[in-house]
């Protein structure tokens, strides 16, 4: 059985910001390990593990952010390739709220089809709207090969 997959949709602008802020991360650890090293930041020995250990979470999150951007790359290339038009009517809605009891992202459970797509069903997460309802229906791009899909025009 093919699952679906919502596709991390992003336009270069968005992968290069993620690309800056993987680099700021990186210079961040760097510069942390140089004043470290040249001891500006404190002889003691306690200042030294906080700062690799500051250093290696600012270099695995360098990572991550970069990987999230090479991501939003191949499924935005892959949908602009094979996607094919489809719609997606909202079988259920979860919302999420924020500690203030602000609804703030949506959980979409949705049936998806079109002409040269097989009917699935996927679940969908986004930002919290008042049109995400029950019945409501979407326009989706959908790579029928393994059902990578996203709502978000292209």
């Amino acid at each position: 059985m093919t699952t679906a997959r919502q596709a991390s949709i992003g336009n270069r602008g968005s992968r290069f910001g993620h690309r800056a802020a993987a680099v700021q991360c990186w210079l961040s650890a760097l510069v942390l390990t140089g004043l470290q090293i040249t001891g500006q930041l404190g002889l003691g020995w306690w200042h030294a593990v906080i700062t690799i250990g500051v250093s290696v979470l600012l270099l695995l999150l360098g990572l991550a952010i970069w990987s999230s951007a090479a991501e939003q790359k191949l499924d935005t290339e892959r949908l602009l390739r094979s996607g094919r038009p489809a719609v997606a009517e909202v079988l259920g809605v979860e919302v999420n709220e924020d500690s203030e009891g602000v609804p703030n992202i949506a959980v979409l459970e949705l049936r998806i089809s079109g002409t040269d797509v097989p009917e699935f069903v996927a679940s969908y997460r986004a930002d919290h709207a008042p049109h995400f309802r029950t019945g409501a229906r979407f326009h989706a791009v959908v790579d029928p090969s393994d059902n990578l899909f996203t709502l978000r025009p292209l």
